[in-house]
């Protein structure tokens, strides 16, 4: 998943995007966070989710927490807190710790920001 060249001269300048522009022709997994990490922090959730949920789908239970936060707290999506629960319970069954932290969180407190 690439920035277009808009995107890319948009930040040209911030170490978010110099981070973006070094990792942009890394390959595997490590990689492809970074991306979604970065991507996101500039904005662009819809390229991060795409990174994440291919992540995910591979097994991957950061990736399937990333996805539960940004369900949780609406980044490139209405919020949706079912979902988010969903989400968070699948990454702990993966093996993700904070991931049973927050779904335990939710499952018996209600959400951190309630709409």
């Amino acid at each position: 998943m690439n920035l277009d060249q808009a995107q890319i001269t948009q930040h040209p300048r911030t170490l978010l995007g110099a981070a973006w522009m070094t990792v942009a022709n890394a390959d595997g997994p490590h990689a492809q966070h970074l991306k979604a990490h970065a991507a996101c922090k500039l904005g662009y959730h819809q390229q991060a989710r795409t990174l994440w949920q291919g992540l995910a789908d591979d097994g991957d239970s950061a990736a399937w927490f990333e996805l539960a936060c940004m369900a949780e707290w609406g980044l490139g999506e209405p919020s949706d807190m079912q979902r988010a629960q969903t989400l968070f319970l699948r990454a702990a069954e993966l093996g993700h710790v904070l991931a049973w932290v927050r779904w335990a969180e939710l499952s018996f407190s209600g959400p951190r920001y309630p709409d």
